[in-house]
Formats: structure tokens, C-alpha cells, sequence
């Protein structure tokens, strides 16, 4: 199968080429960022063995003939990335944070409109995805729940796509289906009753605790990201189930049945 990474020189598409590279079924095909035009792909990926030149069009994904496209790059990017390749039958896996509803139902539109698959996730780690699900089982046996993410001090979003995600899932289990987000000073986002805090500091990668308080007693489950290879996984994962399904998919959870 042949794979395309979009925001192929970022620090999460220079993991994803790596990874693709290294599966034998599958083929790196094609690797674009604008910031890299014309620049040798192996030499900004090392131990990556490849011939690719980095393009800053993607239009080289048509040419190149991938089947999929992996998108980690920016926001205001994936909005023209993903619609694009939509649009001539390239299946998505998606990673890029910041995307909002209205580019959501974009995407589900072309791509039913187009027969192809489309995955959105706020986070490939298969440990977070599981965090979120035991999170979302504890919902509905203890009362209070609150947040903390940690990340890098680059991530642009704040809090995480993963954190809000948390919370929609413990609201949903509780039957709660307005789910309001308002800013509540040093307590954080609220995202209906559950409080998310956020954490930006070096040294750190991506990690999460999601603390639930009840009568006597409190559960926190925990997942930490140590390295951005932990992430590979479920993102190979994706690559491999996106052309079975069609229109949008939201969540690794929905892959890995859960």
C-alpha cells in the first residue's frame, strides 16, 4: 500500500515516514512540507533509507499514487491537506490538533461524497486510547471527575484534543449530552461539571491523569507518552484499516473495538 505523509518534517511526521518505512507492506510514496521544498528526505529522517525528495505541492500525492494520506502538520494546513486528498480518493489518517467541528463535517461530507475513509484522532498512543475507555467505564460509578494534561511547551493547542476528548467521554457516560466549555481562571477549562488543567514544561512529552473523587475514596488512571514513538503503533494501525471504512471516523477507539 502506498502512504503519503503531509507534515513529513515536523517532529510527528519524521516519526510517521520513519514508521511507514519500515513495515513491508507498505511504501512511503510520497513526503510533503512546504518549509522543506526539494530537500532529501533521508537526511532529514535518519535511518530512514529513501530516495524521496520532500515536495511542497500536494499535488505530488496524486502524482506519486498513494492510496493513503497521514496528516500531522498545521491546522490552517490539514483544512486544505485533507479535503484535497479527499477529493481524489485518498484515504486520511489524521493527527493534526486544532481542527474544529465545521472542518469535521467537511471532511465527513467529501469523503462519503468520494468513497473513502477518513480517521481523526486526537491521540494514536493505543495506552491513552485505552486510558480514555477506562475513564469513561469509571464515569458511572463515581460522581466528580477533573483533568490534568502535560505536554511540551510547543503544542500549540491547550488543553489537548485527547483531554477535551476525555471529557466529552465521561459526560456521555453520565447521559450528559451539552457538553459547554467555559474558562474558569486558575481552574482551568471546564468542559460541562468535569475541570481540565493544563501543564506546558520541557522535558516533558505527552501525559495524562484523570483523577475521579467518590465517597471515601479517589481513582486516577494515568498514561504518560515517553517518546513520540509510542504513537506509531496505532497510527500503522490506522493506515492499514482506513480503506475499509467510509466517511468520517473519530477516535482509534472506533479501530480497536472497544
Amino acid at each position: 500500500m502506498k502512504v503519503g505523509v503531509c507534515g513529513a518534517c515536523g517532529r510527528m511526521g519524521r516519526e510517521v515516514c520513519r514508521a511507514v518505512g519500515g513495515e513491508s507492506d507498505l511504501e512511503l510514496a510520497c513526503a510533503v512540507d512546504p518549509a522543506y521544498q526539494g530537500a532529501p528526505l533521508s537526511g532529514l529522517v535518519p535511518g530512514l533509507e529513501t530516495e524521496l525528495r520532500v515536495s511542497g505541492d500536494p499535488q505530488a500525492m496524486v502524482e506519486s499514487g498513494i492510496q493513503v494520506m497521514v496528516d500531522f502538520s498545521l491546522a490552517q494546513a490539514a483544512r486544505l491537506n485533507v479535503p484535497f486528498a479527499l477529493r481524489h480518493g485518498i484515504h486520511c489518517v489524521v493527527g493534526t490538533t486544532g481542527l474544529e467541528e465545521r472542518d469535521l463535517r467537511e471532511f465527513d461530507a467529501l469523503a462519503r461524497e468520494n468513497g473513502v475513509g477518513c480517521l481523526v484522532a486526537p491521540n494514536f498512543a493505543v495506552g491513552a486510547v485505552l486510558m480514555m475507555d477506562f475513564a469513561r467505564r469509571a464515569a458511572r460509578f463515581l460522581p466528580r471527575c477533573e483533568i490534568i494534561e502535560m505536554h511540551h511547551p510547543a503544542k500549540l493547542d491547550s488543553p489537548s484534543g485527547t483531554a477535551r476528548n476525555t471529557a466529552r467521554l465521561v459526560l456521555e457516560e453520565r447521559g450528559v449530552k451539552e457538553r459547554e466549555e467555559r474558562e474558569e481562571g486558575p481552574r482551568g477549562l471546564a468542559v460541562g461539571d468535569v475541570h481540565v488543567h493544563s501543564v506546558r514544561l520541557p522535558g516533558l512529552v505527552a501525559h495524562q491523569e484523570v483523577i475521579f473523587g467518590g465517597q471515601g475514596q479517589v481513582l486516577t488512571i494515568r498514561h504518560d507518552s515517553l517518546d513520540r514513538t509510542s504513537f506509531m503503533p496505532g497510527v500503522i494501525m490506522a493506515v492499514r484499516k482506513v480503506p475499509e471504512l467510509r466517511g468520517l471516523v473519530l477516535g482509534l477507539e472506533r479501530i480497536m473495538d472497544l
